[in-house]
């Protein structure tokens, strides 16, 4: 039986720690076929951690000296809590203090095949049988319990052509110490900015320019030019692309495709590992190339994969079909570019930057004249050779030895709709007990009230309040992206308030398929920031929540209609909302431009001056012990990473009630905030039109609606 993920949890400060939190164990799961990883981690020591798919997560094992290629070397394997099947792809240095704190690479990535059965069964039984097919670890493994202690098993090879009996230590594969994501080794991730800097002036000290990076131009030949000017390159059948990195964000484009169409959705895992490359912004080109089950390039394996992701079976594809971006220039790191540059000084860069044989790696240099070149060419049965010139200009030979195979339309025939399809993972998953309430229906309704939700975040930071396993499991806020997440996922890099010097990244919900994304990620509230992501440094609105904790809504209600006569009398209007649990929120529209020193100055202002009018019945006190039975007028939620639950939110309560705009004649003592939930909400949006719909339009004069604040004021 599958462990209970709490343990992994428990471990755990989800709003400290960068690990990633996903789903629990998967019932009834039956997995002939899935994922592996194996992190090198250095944490209290250094050791290896191999995790198999298995019940929808990773059973983990610590493996204290890591894998042997000899079939006579046991390794103890420690078997651990389960991990998140987003666990594959991380790749981090895990905060100091924090359970596992340093940096953790992906030693090794790729697919398991169970000989003897589900993987399942072989956790019961205590024995697996394993076929891996990974970038270093090749060929069949065991991982077998003993019988003393039910955590401890032993990790050996089989025998097979991949083992290596009686392998000295320095030549066994631990000795590739290397990242198959990233290409550093541990002791580098926790200097990856510095050395993508490095790269950057490195390239810079070659005498490369400040610049637009240049795409290269091939044309092709019969005959290879002399080996005294040019240099021969292996072309590996395959889909030649141009990658594109800035930060986060991963453009791939079809090098030969007019339209230049982003191609990143059909290839996550070539998406994930040039996010991982030091550099945070980088051009390349190269040959994403798939392999057949010979081990030879084909173009019919890539066009197989690329129609599987586009269907939807992407996790499938990428486990079956995995794919390599070979890489032969570097365009441009930071703002340097390799235009001009001389063939060595290019190569030089490329050895620096691609280190390791990982996802992305880079192509194969051919020796000798051009006779040895073409003699190695057709023995390993290539259909072409690059020629680069010593003193390059961009523009290259492609020498071909038989007739040109073409690589399939990848991105022709598909829409953009098809690549994004979100699967909602464990859809039976109960999330509102109450009200039985499965986690396919909570993904259904905010596909259903998208078009209404998405004005209200759209072009603002999102951060999500995940609740993986129902509104009464574990919940944490998510502030930083997860690193598995998809291409067109947007993102947004922000400081923390109260750390300035560390960086975080939240997600821009700016279309249906993003929303869809997040609620898959069990994210039920959604909370949005009061700023776009192109202004992070300035407020364009102030909330104010009326908290009813021991007071009532009727009494809120009315302190809300006070609120709008002092807004209309200094030139302001107010929107308000239900909160979508007990309170009421109204959101006063600033336009855009005003600093958040002034936003806070105003809405405490405009508390102040509620609870002057209604001393009896509101308050702005802070400590919960001292309101006594009155409402609380917070104006708290103004800065520049505070957040509030967005219009048309579903909230973690178990009646399932949504944060529901509201129009003024609907703000009256008889306000019943239970009216507004997931399965009413719906159908009152197609009734009606949105209350808050002209919220972005609102230009106050703040400056003279804070003047006329303080007049007032100044008349008491």
């Amino acid at each position: 039986m599958p462990k209970p993920r709490a343990t992994y949890e428990e471990k755990r400060d989800a709003e400290v720690t960068n690990e990633p939190f996903g789903e629990g164990a998967r019932e009834g799961a039956r997995t002939l076929v899935g994922a592996f990883v194996v992190h090198l981690h250095d944490a209290t020591r250094s050791h290896y951690d191999l995790r198999v798919e298995a019940n929808g997560v990773l059973a983990s094992f610590a493996v204290p000296r890591g894998p042997s290629l000899d079939p006579e070397e046991k390794r103890l394997a420690v078997h651990t809590e389960d991990h998140p099947i987003e666990y594959l792809d991380f790749e981090d240095v895990i905060p100091e203090g924090e359970y596992g704190g340093g940096p953790m690479i992906v030693w090794d990535r790729g697919a398991v095949r169970y000989l003897e059965g589900p993987s399942e069964d072989g956790l019961r039984t205590g024995k697996l049988d394993m076929m891996l097919s990974g970038r270093k670890l090749r060929g069949r493994w065991a991982l077998v319990r003993l019988k003393n202690d039910p955590k401890a098993w032993l990790l050996f090879k089989k025998r097979d052509p991949y083992a290596i009996p009686g392998v000295a230590k320095e030549d066994d594969v631990t000795r590739l110490e290397r990242s198959v994501l990233s290409g550093l080794t541990v002791s580098e991730l926790e200097t990856r900015r510095a050395l993508g800097e490095a790269c950057e002036h490195a390239l810079l000290a070659r005498g490369a320019a400040e610049g637009e990076a240049r795409a290269s131009a091939f044309w092709e030949s019969d005959a290879l030019p002399p080996s005294e000017t040019h240099v021969y390159e292996v072309v590996l059948e395959g889909l030649r692309v141009r990658a594109e990195k800035d930060e986060l964000v991963v453009r791939i484009t079809v090098a030969e495709e007019p339209r230049g169409e982003d191609v990143a959705e059909f290839y996550p895992e070539i998406v994930r590992s040039l996010r991982a490359l030091a550099p945070e912004r980088v051009t390349l080109e190269g040959t994403i190339v798939a392999f057949d089950a010979a081990g030879k390039p084909s173009v019919s394996v890539l066009a197989e994969r690329a129609r599987r992701v586009a269907t939807g079976a992407s996790h499938e594809a990428l486990v079956t079909a995995p794919v390599t971006f070979v890489v032969d220039e570097v365009s441009s790191i930071g703002r340097a570019t390799c235009v001009g540059l001389p063939f060595d000084a290019r190569r030089a860069t490329l050895d620096a930057l691609l280190r390791g044989d990982g996802f992305v790696q880079k192509s194969v240099l051919l020796p000798g004249d051009e006779r040895l070149a073409r003699a190695l060419a057709l023995d390993h049965g290539l259909r072409a050779l690059a020629a680069k010139p010593r003193q390059g200009d961009g523009t290259f030979v492609r020498v071909l030895f038989g007739p040109k195979v073409v690589a399939p339309p990848i991105a022709h025939g598909v829409t953009r709709d098809a690549l994004r399809v979100v699967r909602v993972t464990n859809p039976g998953k109960i999330y509102f007990p109450e009200r039985g309430y499965e986690k396919a229906r909570v993904v259904g309704y905010y596909r259903a009230v998208a078009e209404a939700l998405l004005p209200h975040v759209r072009g603002r930071p999102v951060t999500l309040v995940r609740y993986p396993d129902g509104i009464h499991g574990k919940n944490f806020f998510q502030w930083n992206v997860p690193p598995q997440m998809p291409s067109w996922v947007r993102t947004v890099a922000f400081s923390d308030e109260e750390s300035p010097e560390r960086t975080k990244r939240g997600f821009l919900v700016d279309d249906t398929e993003t929303l869809l994304y997040i609620a898959n990620l069990g994210a039920i509230p959604v909370h949005v920031f009061s700023c776009k992501a192109t202004s992070l440094a300035r407020c364009d609105y102030v909330a104010i929540d009326f908290d009813v904790k021991l007071s009532s809504l009727a009494v809120a209600t009315r302190l809300a209609h006070t609120l709008k006569g002092i807004l209309s009398e200094i030139g302001l209007v107010g929107f308000p909302k239900t909160s979508g649990q007990t309170g009421l929120h109204v959101l006063v529209p600033l336009g855009p431009g005003q600093s958040y020193d002034t936003a806070r100055a105003l809405v405490q202002l405009l508390g102040r001056l509620v609870v002057d009018a209604h001393p009896d019945l509101a308050t702005m006190e802070r400590a919960p012990q001292k309101r006594g039975a009155k409402v609380y007028v917070d104006t708290g939620q103004t800065g520049p990473t505070r957040t509030l639950v967005c219009a048309y939110s579903l909230r973690a309560v178990p009646d399932a009630t949504v944060s529901f705009p509201l129009a003024w004649d609907d703000v009256h003592e008889g306000l019943d905030p239970t009216a507004y939930t997931l399965e009413t909400v719906p159908k009152l949006i197609a009734a009606r039109t949105c209350p808050m719909a002209g919220f972005d339009d609102e230009r106050p004069d703040v400056p003279l609606a804070v003047a006329k604040i303080a007049a007032r004021l100044g008349r008491k």
